[in-house]
């Protein structure tokens, strides 16, 4: 049995996906319908587990297409590209690299009849050396980020990281060439350190993938008896740069990114040896668990745990089959901070798995005595009385803040890995579309007339014209209030604009202090309700709360609960739907475009008219 890299990594999440896993390879090596091959599995229990598998007509409901991922592939391909040819710079020798798989230097090892298989992004053979490089399109803010961290004049948290750039422009551990005790504490650097063993952790994630490799690799060479034959080799992550800043320089319509003004070039490389050798024994106890999965299946459930990785974008495919007993809706999961666990009287702390693994999924399955926060305690109040709870006097103290005209907007923005327009770093939210409904007085709001939006035609660069639009607009002059939903993306998004047109930016730092978040009156903004006069625990407490929100404050949770309007019919009706079918822009048919680009439209057009609905319903409930 062959078990690559990636293999490797989801199997030691728990014995059960092992066997759910080669339950679904020996359905997809029978060459028969499910309907047959149900009928000739005599198990019950496995037939059911096949059901939910597949649908009625056989197509897979587990291995499906990430459209998101699809859309991003060819920018994560571009990043190892980019790597590959930035290497020389800063590594000697050969290098071998390529976007397809199986042009790749690859290694296996065959340990007790199991042959474990990686490929390597980048192969740089120096000599009798050489140096295992893995891209990874995170961003080098990941790892510079961990470290002690302070507050400045400002009010800023800064970070000494555990990493410093050596002469040779990687960067390295501070341990391996300072002293730590010159830079921070030994507990916070070695608290931030712990993060990259960790594998769940998202730093650890990337770190853990490529100890898999080294142990792949190293295990490859001694099976050959060749590691006497190698004196040095060195692993190393290749991630973005989040200090660099493109240029826009093109060339035959595609974007070259070469050292920017600053000195910083796209690619940033981290030498993580150390820590992936110490972390080889791990992975062998981890390969030793993998080896058991494999030659003892058990399809029968195992408790939840951290390993399913829920809600991450690493969760485990699986999770429909394991997760299906878990209510959609009001779950032990729904309480805010479930994180942090539960506590009794007593102190005693209660893990919110070890609860659901006893059977507590619910939240009304938790007992008043286990919710040791007051927003836990109201959340199960709600739920059992299904009574919502407001507090009227912060939400009408709230409203005072806000004065006319009301500018309700809406950005919709593409997060690329990679720069694609002037004075972008990487995975800058890139404003392509606006939606703006302007109330001149209270209640004096149209949702065709008054409404006014900005999508860009094409992916040329339309900043300008849509910050163009933006201003004219929106008075500035004359005061009122720009009402968003989760404030620091739109002020974030001005503040960028701004500083890339600089024509603009005192209109855009105006509308900047112009913003209030119309989350504030319903979750919360403790700095708001303390400048109001409210106690500093009044004042972290969320405003309103109801049973159908499920623990979330999203807009589309808030939006049911004032409004008929719904996004259930539409044909893009999400953020990432609008991503998606911006990134397709290039390839559509001229018609497929003209009812894409209408649908973008309205799509946008009902996040702004949510936000009017959402005003009036909250101002209706405190009258």
């Amino acid at each position: 049995m062959a078990v690559t890299k990636t293999n490797f990594i989801n199997y030691i999440r728990c014995p059960r996906y092992v066997a759910l896993d080669d339950l679904k390879r020996e359905k997809l090596n029978s060459n028969v319908s499910l309907a047959e091959y149900l009928k000739e599995e005599e198990d019950a229990y496995l037939a059911e587990i096949l059901d939910d598998m597949y649908d009625e007509e056989g197509n897979d409901l587990i291995d499906v297409a990430n459209e998101h991922l699809t859309v991003m592939l060819p920018y994560y391909n571009q990043v190892e590209l980019l790597a590959g040819s930035l290497a020389p710079k800063y590594f000697d020798g050969t290098f071998k690299y390529s976007k397809d798989t199986k042009d790749q230097e690859s290694f296996d090892a065959v340990i007790n009849g199991i042959r474990y298989l990686c490929y390597v992004d980048i192969y740089n053979e120096i000599e009798s050396a050489f140096n295992i490089i893995e891209v990874k399109a995170t961003t080098s803010n990941l790892y510079l980020n961990l470290g002690q961290g302070e507050k400045n004049d400002f009010g800023k948290r800064e970070v000494t990281s555990i990493f410093k750039m050596g002469d040779d422009h990687i960067y390295h551990l501070l341990e391996e060439s300072d002293k730590i005790e010159d830079h921070m504490t030994e507990k916070s650097y070695y608290n931030a350190r712990s993060k990259l063993s960790d594998r769940f952790h998202k730093a650890g994630h990337y770190v853990y993938d490529l100890v898999v490799q080294r142990y792949i690799i190293e295990n490859d060479l001694k099976n050959n008896q060749m590691a006497d034959k190698i004196p040095s080799i060195k692993y190393y992550l290749a991630v973005l740069n989040h200090q660099y800043v493109y240029d826009g320089k093109m060339e035959a319509n595609k974007n070259i990114y070469a050292t920017d003004s600053s000195g910083n070039d796209i690619i940033s490389y981290f030498d993580m040896t150390k820590i992936t050798g110490e972390m080889m024994d791990l992975v062998d106890l981890d390969r030793k668990r993998v080896e058991l999965y494999i030659k003892n299946l058990k399809i029968d459930p195992v408790p939840l745990g951290e390993y399913c990785e829920n809600k991450k974008t690493t969760k485990c495919k699986y999770t429909k089959e394991c997760w299906k007993h878990i209510p959609i809706k009001n779950s032990i999961l729904n309480y805010i901070d479930n994180h942090n666990g539960f506590k009794d009287a007593d102190g005693n702390k209660y893990d919110r798995y070890d609860l659901i693994n006893d059977g507590k999924v619910r939240m009304l399955d938790i007992p008043v005595s286990l919710l040791n926060r007051e927003k836990n305690v109201i959340q199960r109040q709600v739920v059992a009385t299904n009574i919502p709870y407001i507090n009227k006097r912060k939400i009408k103290d709230g409203l005072g803040s806000i004065t006319y005209p009301i500018y309700h907007l809406d950005f919709e923005t593409f997060p690329c890995p990679l720069p694609r327009l002037k004075g972008e770093k990487c995975y800058t939210q890139s404003v392509f579309q606006f939606s703006l409904h302007i109330e001149s007085s209270p209640g004096l709001c149209d949702k065709e007339t008054d409404h006014y939006q900005y999508l860009a035609k094409d992916h040329a660069d339309n900043r300008e014209e849509l910050i163009k639009k933006l201003c004219e607009y929106i008075d500035v002059d004359s005061g009122g209030t720009i009402l968003v939903y989760n404030e620091s993306f739109e002020k974030t998004r001005l503040k960028e604009l701004g500083e890339i047109f600089p024509l603009y930016q005192k209109s855009l730092n105006k509308m900047r202090e112009m913003i209030f978040d119309l989350m504030n009156l319903v979750k919360t903004k403790s700095s708001l309700y303390e400048e109001l006069g409210y106690s500093s625990e009044e004042a972290k407490m969320f405003n309103y709360y109801d049973a159908e929100m499920s623990g979330s404050f999203s807009i589309k949770k808030i939006l049911p609960l004032f409004s008929n309007l719904s996004y259930a019919d539409m044909e893009i009706g999400n953020g990432m739907d609008a991503v998606i079918t911006y990134a397709s822009f290039p390839n559509l048919s001229p018609l497929e475009y003209q009812n894409k680009y209408q649908k973008m439209i309205e799509y946008c057009q009902q996040d702004t008219w949510a936000m009017v609905e959402i005003l009036h319903g909250l101002i209706d409930c405190v009258k």
